[in-house]
């Protein structure tokens, strides 16, 4: 695994929120059902940064 790797699963939860943000503003049931996973996206880049550096940190990922 390497950073790449981290930046290419970026891009795709900033694909995802830009997906659940538009379907949440377009399909009311969409937001009604979907709410606690659309709170839990927004946490989800911070979280991944933290896994990020704990990993380069033991060694297990490697700067490109």
């Amino acid at each position: 695994m390497s950073s790449n790797d981290f930046n290419k699963l970026e891009g795709l939860i900033f694909k995802l929120h830009a997906a659940t943000s538009k379907a949440s503003n377009v399909d009311g049931s969409f937001r009604k059902y979907h709410t606690n996973s659309i709170e839990f996206m927004k946490d989800l880049p911070t979280h991944l940064k933290r896994l990020e550096q704990g990993l380069r940190t033991a060694k297990v990922i490697h700067q490109n």
